[in-house]
């Protein structure tokens, strides 16, 4: 069974270069805006994570 970081980290890969593609024209663009999103999604949702952290969930 997968760990929830590694699903997340593949489904933010796969969604960066996406739309990485879908918006840019060239290579390079494409690498840049695909690394920034990738990090980005990653990122806020650590933050968010341990924003959430102290919270009891009942």
């Amino acid at each position: 069974m997968r760990d929830h970081f590694l699903n997340m980290t593949i489904f933010s890969l796969l969604v960066s270069v996406f739309f990485a593609f879908l918006t840019q024209s060239t290579n390079r663009n494409r690498l840049r805006v695909a690394l920034v999103l990738c990090l980005s999604m990653i990122g806020i949702s650590l933050m968010i994570a341990y924003i959430m952290f102290p919270f009891p969930l009942k």
